[in-house]
This record gives C-alpha cells, structure tokens and sequence, in this order.
C-alpha cells in the first residue's frame, strides 16, 4: 500500500514546521510502502528532479533552502567569516570578480589561500 500524503496539518507550506511535524515526516518517509507492482523510471525530463522537490516542499526557494550550499570543507558546515572593507577595495572585489567570472568569496578565498601559502 501506498502512502500518498506525508502527515503534515500545517498550513500546506514546508517551511516552517515544528520539531513533531519534522519527526512525522522523517517517520512517513522512512516507511511509505511501495507496491511490487510498481514501475519506477527515470524521468526524461529536464529539472524533473526539481520539480518533485518543487512540489514536496512547496517551492523552488524552500528546495535551495532545505539543500543549501554545498560544504567547501567536504562534511559538515563550512566556517564563515565576515569582513567589511573600504568602498575602493570592495569595488576591485568586485571588479575582479566580473573578470574572472567568479563569485567575490572566491576572489576571496583565493586571495588568503595564496597569502597564507607565502607566509608559512
């Protein structure tokens, strides 16, 4: 038997559920049963990934952030830091990366991975 309706009696949007509601859910998940007549293929269609994620989440912006960004450190959350910077050298920031077609962090990153290499 198939379970069609994950447990929740929410508001119909996933992305403020409480610590129960997440239980439910992890509980209906871990147990739908499928039938052994079952057909499951892979889709043809472009995104249709997305899209399933698009509907069991409620949107596009809630599967981002549900996923987030991928680590930089492999497992587990990545460290952040915050800088602020002069107006001039945010504006090379930024400059550099249009150029390099990059993102700032990456400027960023790249830039202290090459001074903390020379002063080792």
């Amino acid at each position: 038997m198939h379970k069609k309706n994950p447990p929740i009696k929410s508001s119909g949007t996933f992305d403020m559920l409480s610590e129960t509601e997440i239980k439910e859910l992890e509980v209906w998940a871990e147990t739908a049963q499928i039938s052994e007549n079952a057909l499951i293929s892979k889709s043809e269609a472009a995104g249709a990934g997305m899209d399933l994620l698009a509907t069991a989440l409620g949107s596009k912006i809630a599967v981002h952030r549900a996923v987030g960004k991928p680590s930089l450190s492999g497992r587990g959350i990545s460290p952040a830091r915050s800088v602020r910077l002069p107006a001039d050298m945010d504006e090379k920031l930024i400059e550099r990366a249009e150029h390099d077609q990059i993102k700032p962090s990456e400027v960023i990153r790249r830039a202290l991975d090459e001074y903390l290499s020379r002063a080792s």
